[in-house]
């Protein structure tokens, strides 16, 4: 199950790329269906994500854990540091651009709410039991 969870991982991190990159699907101010802006870094993030849990699933089983725990903590971090400074982790902005003031509108929240939930779904992969068998009562 860790598995094809790491695999589900990897075609949406691969997915959003793809689509970032899909003729049409970005405006006249390059807002990805006209909701928001994907940074190029943000992108080759999202890239490098799927990368890494393509190869972690295909060859490192045993790495799957690990892959949850890091994925899940950046993500984590970077919708913590968008909600309170305004500004990005993955793409760097904080530290090039500095912190800016905590937004808590609807707007930034729903901007941040796809890092927030897959970001969690992602530290209870690694860190707990969610998609680990369990183990078979013997007799």
């Amino acid at each position: 199950m860790l598995r094809k969870l790491a695999w589900l991982y990897t075609a949406g991190f691969l997915g959003i790329f793809i689509i970032c990159h899909t003729p049409g699907l970005t405006d006249d101010a390059g807002r990805l269906l006209g909701l928001f802006r994907i940074d190029p870094i943000d992108d080759f993030v999202h890239l490098l994500s799927g990368l890494a849990g393509a190869a972690v699933a295909w060859r490192a089983t045993n790495l799957i854990p690990a892959y949850f725990k890091v994925i899940g903590a950046l993500y984590e971090l970077d919708a913590i540091v968008g909600l309170t400074m305004s500004r990005g982790l993955l793409d760097l902005s904080v530290f090039k651009q500095g912190p800016g003031p905590a937004d808590f509108t609807l707007t930034n929240w729903a901007i941040n709410l796809p890092h927030i939930v897959l970001a969690t779904l992602a530290l209870g992969i690694g860190f707990g039991r969610i998609g680990r068998t369990a183990p078979r009562a013997t007799s």
